[in-house]
């Protein structure tokens, strides 16, 4: 008797045991949950001005125009699958380096970094003094883009991945030796391009009727700025 009472005790502990797991792993699933039902002001007034923010996630907010986060320091920036017609560079915080914006209404992206030239010329075309590693512009509107950056570091390519396939891409302009570029699914885009294809170490462009390949122009007495 007294030997079936310690096992039938033992059970109900370990049913608790279960228990109090199974609601505090419910617990800790919710939790992403809890932060995607936040309105983006709510998640804006928690954030720390002073520390660096490695990831904040704006997706899936109904976004229809991006809010300033320039007093920020973050890292990476998700904006992806809300309405965002543009994303204005100076509302970007100069800390970023990996921004992804798919699944939104761009239309046009323009970018250029020229703080560090020693080319007169190209100084009054600077824009951004951001430094970008990675740019995700996936499925949007795009017809143009041009993403032209000088890093900092010298001899360090910026930025060294960039995606922007499934879109409707006419003209495209970037760096040379980039590491990784995704144009696929873009039926209208320009062919020749100012910059050297062979340099990229991983182009994509999958389902595209024409490939890309360097147009060769006589050197420019002048630097061709390229839009």
């Amino acid at each position: 008797y007294l030997q079936n009472n310690i096992m039938r005790i033992v059970l109900i502990l370990l049913a608790s045991l279960l228990i109090s797991c199974k609601k505090e792993i419910e617990i800790k699933t919710n939790l992403p949950q809890q932060e995607k039902k936040k309105s983006v002001s709510e998640i804006l007034s928690n954030l720390s001005k002073t520390d660096t923010i490695l990831k904040l996630d704006l997706s899936y907010k109904k976004l229809d125009s991006l809010p300033d986060l320039s007093m920020f320091k973050i890292i990476t920036l998700d904006l992806s699958h809300n309405n965002l017609d543009t994303i204005p560079l100076s509302k970007l915080p100069l800390t970023l380096r990996k921004l992804k914006c798919t699944d939104n209404k761009l239309t046009k992206f323009m970018m250029m970094n020229y703080k560090n030239s020693v080319i007169p010329e190209l100084q009054p075309y600077h824009n951004s003094d951001l430094n970008l590693e990675e740019i995700d512009l996936s499925n949007n509107q795009l017809k143009v883009v041009t993403i032209k950056m000088l890093s900092i570091q010298k001899n360090k390519i910026l930025p060294k991945k960039i995606i922007v396939s499934n879109n409707k891409i006419e003209n495209l302009a970037i760096n040379d030796n980039i590491h990784y570029l995704d144009i696929s699914n873009n039926l209208n885009i320009n062919p020749e391009v100012l910059f050297t294809v062979e340099k990229i170490d991983t182009l994509i462009q999958t389902n595209n009727p024409k490939k890309l390949k360097t147009k060769r122009i006589p050197r420019p007495k002048k630097p061709i700025i390229c839009f």
